[in-house]
């Protein structure tokens, strides 16, 4: 199944220097006046409407990390002014940013579009072929990314919330046993993304669920999905993913850990059953 998805990273980010320019643009296309910070929060939860409208089920996000603190609403108008004049500052941007991403998870509370997060990577990490080709041909290295602290002030607020549904991806398998496989087995908001990109490779998917299954077990998992722009590497992609969890599960069966009836019934869950929980489909 393909289904539109609505990644608002650019609108997120009032530190670019094309942020007014893109920010215009969201108005015009919403019919939202976004001349103060009201009017853009009304633009956003209008595209998340359309995108909902037109099938999409999730939004996706990535910044530089998971940072999620709120600012007071005089103080994020503030800093919306400063960045329509140009005159934020980069530490401000930073702040308001990591508040519009609290924002979004308030907004998957009311709208109930699933959010999906794969945060901290240095985008065209070679600078030659970025100016020769532009972005997105494959320069995204992985930076470290710290989870526990930087999601606890949206999930203060909203982490058992019955209608987020909060799954994380990374680019860092430090994080996998550390932080997110307890975020997911405690939050019943939270749930682990499996691996992709980077980390799309047996040994990384491997590595994956033994960091994962023991604190967070398998129900806590997303299943696989995919953004790649490559369709026809699709069916490939997830034949590995699903002979990689069989091959785990195998294991398990081996080792009088599991009988092979619940097996069997883990691996249905982990192809079918969890995608379709997790993206509410």
């Amino acid at each position: 199944m393909v289904v539109p998805t609505f990644r608002p990273d650019r609108y997120l980010e009032p530190g670019r220097a094309d942020w007014v320019h893109l920010v215009d643009r969201l108005g015009a296309v919403s019919g939202e006046s976004v001349d103060d910070y009201a009017g853009f929060i009304a633009a956003l939860e209008n595209r998340r409407a359309y995108f909902k409208a037109h099938c999409a089920v999730s939004t996706d996000h990535s910044h530089a990390d998971l940072g999620t603190e709120r600012l007071e609403q005089r103080e994020a108008e503030r800093l919306y002014a400063e960045a329509r004049a140009g005159t934020i500052t980069a530490e401000q941007a930073d702040a308001l940013r990591r508040h519009l991403v609290w924002e979004m998870v308030r907004m998957a509370t009311e709208d109930g579009l699933t959010m999906t997060v794969h945060p901290a990577v240095a985008r065209n990490h070679l600078t030659p072929t970025f100016e020769r080709f532009g972005a997105d041909v494959g320069c995204d290295i992985p930076i470290a990314l710290e989870v526990t602290r930087a999601l606890q002030p949206a999930l203060v607020d909203f982490g058992t919330h019955p209608n987020l549904h909060l799954v994380l991806f990374t680019l860092d398998e430090t994080v996998f046993s550390r932080e997110i496989a307890p975020l997911a087995g405690f939050y019943p908001s939270v749930y682990a993304g499996v691996p992709w990109w980077f980390l799309d490779a047996p040994d990384a998917i491997k590595r994956f669920r033994l960091a994962v299954t023991e604190t967070a077990g398998f129900t806590r998992t997303s299943g696989f999905i995919d953004d790649t722009r490559a369709f026809c590497s699709i069916p490939a992609r997830h034949d590995m993913s699903r002979r990689l969890d069989a091959c785990h599960l195998a294991d398990l069966v081996v080792e009088h850990r599991l009988e092979e009836d619940e097996a069997l019934e883990t691996i249905h869950a982990l192809v079918a059953d969890n995608p379709r929980k997790v993206f509410k489909l």
